[in-house]
């Protein structure tokens, strides 16, 4: 995972945080995650940019999503993203925190009567803003 500096206790201001997410996270008809950002309480994610870098290959089905919520889906789920193309994806679901609050990427393959993945790398960007010091 590779991530990039943002000032996550900033008010007021519009950054974005992110991490790089592959298909060795997941193993054959699995799933893995990875942590895009940390966020405070009283932030508001306004937006959701997966660029594929690389197709994602697995025989079956590739899917990757992008959450807060346990199923890691909530800003980003199953049908948003192709990761069968290079190129970007916008999301613009939103989500307020109100605790610590940890947004996610989650990469699930199934082979079908295909093969496990061997290729597949996305950049998952998390637009965010501090509304208030909670």
């Amino acid at each position: 995972m590779e991530s990039f500096p943002w000032n996550v206790g900033a008010i007021g201001v519009v950054q974005a945080a992110m991490a790089d997410i592959d298909y060795t996270v997941a193993p054959a008809n699995g799933s893995g995650t990875v942590d895009v950002v940390t966020l405070p309480a009283g932030c508001l994610v306004t937006k959701t940019i997966v660029e594929v870098l690389e197709a994602f290959n697995a025989g079956g089905t590739n899917v990757l999503t992008v959450g807060t919520n346990d199923t890691v889906d909530n800003l980003a789920a199953d049908g948003d993203v192709n990761e069968g193309a290079v190129g970007f994806n916008e999301v613009s679901k939103k989500v307020r925190t109100t605790a610590v609050t940890t947004v996610k990427a989650k990469y699930a393959q199934t082979n079908g009567a295909g093969s496990a993945a061997t290729s597949g790398k996305a950049r998952v960007t998390v637009e965010f803003v501090r509304l208030t010091a909670e």
